[in-house]
């Protein structure tokens, strides 16, 4: 399947895209001024077999450059707006003829993604497939797994826990270093005192766990995280990892004084600013704030390489650090959508209809539950279910509050009959997989939260989720989802309690009234977000602070 004609193009579809989308995507291209052939020799360019997403090939020939950027950029806007039309969940691959030089497409791509475009083809510098990842057009890192040829990456990372006993940072460095070590690292993870059956996880998932050395008299249990581990003979990190101000110091400890060859990445998780000025009537919010901040940015500004998780930190980050103009330009890291099950979800039998909330309830103004609560509540008035109301379930409620949360709930729901059933913060897996699968829905309403990771699980069990539009989550799906798709789940929080109100209520009540329908948009959303944002596409990211 050749053609040199100026102004051509082949568009290669999977079989599976329908002859009028196909003929979506042609006519578009011949609205911008090109002659496009269709075919089906895909070759290893075709249907991804682990994920089965519709993929089209444009491959554009020599002509190409007479017809110049302007055309160039209406050819990416083309293959972008296609995706839009026919809600494909997958992506179109321009490629350019003769170079080989790729770039990918998706229905979430800005506009100044393909106004850069040009410019990053004509200086010819890279062969390799291109994506965009919200400020610039990299090469895609390839993705591994196993081992890769040679001495493989030694990465050492720094967490208080395994098992993620204190919130989601451990989760997110437990998916992390499994990844890491998918990609071909070996991983040791330090922590204090790890139990046996988090030894036995972390080996399954190619990971050593090794106990951190106890701290000096006096000291606390995490200061042990300072010391040098008890490693290997002849095992020395290549990298060192430190999440945030948790463990960030201690990173920065242990390349200074044990390992001062290795490089160093600093992982922030949370935006200090934010969160505590949503804590309350506190005199002190700012100095607090500020001080934890300004930690959190001494520790990126001196790491080889910081990285922002989601968008918002990334932001805030590449903000902050332009402050120093000696730094590098810090990263994004993502947390990944993989999934574990590849079977879709169906909206529970059981005929009350559950409405989960998960995540440190303590912190409830931070997290929105007084404006979860008035949701529920009004969406009892927007519901005809036989007579039986939902069941609000909170998780993450400390072990003594349980009473005066629910009492304290039910004052903001305005509906004394309404069912709050709080339960205790856990770190069980299984036993938040059980709730997410019980839930008809999960609500994410948070006033200030640097990405949300209750969320990102949520969306992977299938369950639907509204999600505040202030979280680091909330702008992940708008930039990755369909319009269509985000304007579902990604709900502005205003702090106008009637409008924020009104508006949470009526998409609870939407989904409530319609669980088959809701499943289905969130299985879509599940799909889309395991395809596009993955673990391993975190792990290259932080291998690349090798090179």
């Amino acid at each position: 399947m050749t053609d040199s004609a100026s102004g051509r193009a082949v568009v290669k579809f999977v079989e599976e895209i329908d002859g009028a989308a196909r003929d979506g995507l042609t006519a578009r291209l011949a609205a911008v001024g090109l002659t496009p052939r269709v075919g089906f020799d895909l070759g290893h360019l075709g249907l991804e077999p682990e994920r089965r997403l519709p993929t089209a090939v444009l491959t554009l020939f020599d002509g190409l450059a007479e017809l110049g950027a302007q055309q160039l950029t209406q050819v990416t806007h083309a293959a972008r707006d296609w995706l839009v039309s026919v809600a494909v969940p997958g992506f179109v691959e321009v490629e350019f003829h003769p170079t080989g030089q790729l770039a990918r497409i998706r229905a979430s791509d800005p506009d100044r993604a393909a106004e850069a475009l040009s410019a990053v083809l004509a200086s010819g510098s890279t062969a390799a497939p291109l994506t965009w990842n919200g400020e610039r057009w990299a090469a895609e890192p390839a993705r591994t797994v196993g081992r890769a040829a040679g001495p493989p990456p030694r990465v050492l990372a720094l967490d208080t826990h395994w098992f993620s006993a204190k919130g989601g940072m451990s989760t997110f460095n437990r998916s992390l270093c499994a990844a890491l070590a998918r990609a071909g690292a070996d991983v040791v993870c330090v922590v204090p005192q790890p139990g046996a059956d988090e030894i036995a996880h972390a080996r399954v998932r190619g990971v050593t766990l090794v106990a951190a050395p106890p701290p000096v008299a006096g000291g606390a249990e995490r200061d042990g995280l300072a010391r040098r581990p008890r490693l290997a003979d002849g095992w020395v990190p290549d990298l060192v990892i430190g999440h945030g101000r948790i463990t960030g110091g201690l990173a920065r400890v242990q390349v200074e004084d044990h390992f001062r060859s290795a490089a160093r990445a600093h992982i922030v998780h949370t935006w200090s600013d934010h969160i505590e000025w949503q804590r309350g009537d506190r005199p002190d919010a700012g100095a607090i704030a500020d001080q934890k901040w300004q930690e959190d940015i001494e520790l990126a500004r001196t790491a080889t390489r910081a990285f922002g998780v989601g968008p918002l930190l990334h932001g805030l980050l590449q903000r902050d650090l332009s402050g120093y103009p000696d730094t590098r330009p810090p990263d994004r890291i993502d947390p990944g959508f993989d999934l574990d099950d590849q079977l879709p979800r169906v909206p529970p039998s059981w005929h009350q209809r559950q409405v989960m909330l998960m995540g440190r309830i303590d912190d409830w103004s931070v997290k929105g539950l007084d404006l979860a609560a008035r949701a529920v509540g009004s969406a009892v008035e927007l519901l005809s279910l036989g007579g039986t109301e939902p069941e609000l379930v909170l998780r993450g409620v400390p072990p003594t509050e349980h009473g005066r949360v629910r009492d304290q709930v039910l004052q903001w729901a305005g509906r004394r009959t309404l069912q709050v059933t709080p339960r205790t913060y856990s770190t069980s897996e299984e036993e938040l997989r059980a709730d997410l699968r019980r839930a008809c829905l999960a609500l994410m309403p948070s006033r200030a939260e640097a990405f949300g990771l209750v969320g990102r699980e949520a969306i992977v069990a299938g369950t639907p989720l509204l999600v505040s539009a202030r979280s680091g989550l909330g702008m992940l799906l708008n930039e990755v989802l369909p319009p269509q798709d985000a304007a579902l789940t990604v709900l502005p929080v205003d702090d106008d309690e009637a409008a924020d109100t009104k508006r949470w209520a009526f998409e609870t009540a939407r989904i409530l009234r319609d669980p088959a329908g809701a499943f289905v948009v969130a299985e879509r959303i599940r799909q889309t977000m395991a395809e596009r944002v993955t673990n391993d596409q975190a792990a290259a990211s932080v291998l690349g602070t090798l090179s």
